[in-house]
This record gives structure tokens, sequence and C-alpha cells, in this order.
């Protein structure tokens, strides 16, 4: 699944790879996209203010929610998929009743741009911001629990492990920082010396994590364990977004091309 500046999302046949459903009803740039667990529904977040809830089966929108006052950066959905987080350049975090579709709180806390955010198995909810830090979130208290202080520059997006115990940040500060949730610290940063890290991801048993590294035009992966980098994967254009299948075999990194700036290049990893 890919979202793209040209105000879609497109979900695509990896056996094939070809494009098997476009949704089209944002009237802007889609910044992100995450289906639900169970694979039924996709949400995306645009520059337009709005996240869109989209049904796999019908292909059609069966919700927009409208809350936010500037561009939504990122959304996660809860374990159990009952909750929509969603994040945004009006500083705030909105979480959504899927039952409903109801913005039922909005947290409040961070100075600058939220970009990131995602949502551990034990309901905390970790937030990225401009302001340089990552904050914690009790998804029951809706109540701020850590404020994490380390990243030099702007935070970007964040991921937790599967089994929530690691939180990766990127950051402007060409890093990658590794927090461990129970003691609520950083205990590695993986350095990147040429450029941003921006996206990033965990391979489903979490001994991998992937980074965009936005001018650099690569996705580097690094091993946790040993904390160094096992593979560079090179690009030739910017590289926005990584991801790692769940089996960690696969690697994807999208990019805006430098021909025309309008067409978006995926690259799949074996």
């Amino acid at each position: 699944m890919t979202a793209s500046m040209d105000k879609t999302v497109k979900l695509w046949d990896l056996d094939c790879h070809q494009c098997i459903v476009t949704f089209k009803d944002h009237t802007s740039w889609v910044y992100g996209c995450k289906f639900s667990p169970d694979d039924t529904l996709v949400a995306s977040a645009s520059r337009d203010d709005t996240v869109r809830l989209w049904d796999v089966e019908s292909h059609r929108c069966i919700a927009t929610l409208n809350g936010h006052t500037d561009p939504v950066r990122g959304c996660a959905f809860s374990a159990d998929g009952a909750v929509l987080a969603s994040a945004s350049d009006d500083e705030t975090v909105r979480l959504w009743n899927m039952r409903g579709f109801m913005n039922v709180a909005t947290l409040q806390g961070h100075t600058n741009a939220v970009f990131g955010c995602d949502i551990s198995r034990d309901e905390i909810l970790a937030s990225t911001s401009w302001d340089k830090t990552v904050r914690l979130w009790d998804m029951n208290t809706q109540q701020c629990i850590n404020v994490l202080n380390g990243h030099a520059g702007r935070c970007q997006r964040c991921c937790f492990t599967a089994d929530g115990t690691l939180l990766a940040s990127t950051s402007d500060d060409k890093t990658v920082r590794l927090w461990d949730m129970r003691t609520r610290h950083s205990i590695a940063t993986l350095q990147d010396s040429n450029c941003s890290t921006y996206q990033c991801s965990f391979s489903s048993d979490g001994s991998w994590i992937a980074a965009a590294c936005i001018d650099a035009r690569v996705a580097r992966v690094w091993d946790v364990k040993t904390l160094r980098c096992i593979v560079t994967l090179n690009h030739r254009c910017k590289i926005w977004t990584c991801s790692l299948s769940s089996n960690g075999t696969i690697a994807t990194a999208g990019g805006v091309s430098t021909r025309n700036p309008d067409s978006c290049v995926v690259h799949l990893w074996k």
C-alpha cells in the first residue's frame, strides 16, 4: 500500500506488481496510510486536514474524520482496531473511536507539529514532534506519562516492536534512537552521517530495523542486537518511507523522482 502526493492511496499485488485498487477522495497530498489489524479498513492521513477510512472490500470511503486544523501527517490503529490515532501539524494527536468514527480525545502537550504516532500492544501511544521530543501517552487515561528527550533535531516518525518492548524514533539529527519501554530510557543511537532519518520499521520479530534516509537516497537496515548496519538499499531519488515485510525478507522504499516530481517510485528488495 502506498500514499502519494497525487492525492491517492494505492493497493498493490506484490506477486504481479500491479495496482489493484486506487482510493482517491482526498483533495491534497496523502502523507501516510495504515491497514487496520484485521485488514478490512485503510486509514489515510492527508494535507487536506482530514483522515479518511476506506473499506478494503468495497473500495469505498466510509468515513471522513474532521477535527484537525492543519495537515495530518500520520495515523495508527490500536492493536484491537477499536481506536485510531492521528498526528497533525496542529500540535495535537487525536483519538477516534472506530465504532462511531467519533473524536474521543485530543492529546495536547507538544509545542510544534506532530509528525508521527504509533500504538503498542500495551496501549501506550508514542508521538514524535518537531519540538524535538517523543511523548508517551496512556491510552486509557489519555494522559502524557513520559517525555523522551535526547534528539538534537526535529523528531519525525516512530514505531514499536510487535511485543511493545522497544520504540524507535527518527530525527533531523541524522539518528534513529531506540528506547527501552520498561525503563523509558534511550538504549542505543543508530547514526547516519549523511542525512536526516525519516520513516522507520521493525521486522516482525524485532531483530532488524529499517530507516529511510531522505537526502542520502538510501534506506538502511540495522541489526538491533549488534547495532550494526547490515545492508544499505540505494535509490535514485529521495526516500520518504520504508517498511519490512512480516518475514523481514522484503524492504520497500518510496520516493519522489528527481526527473518527475509528481511520480512516486517504489522499489522492492528480496
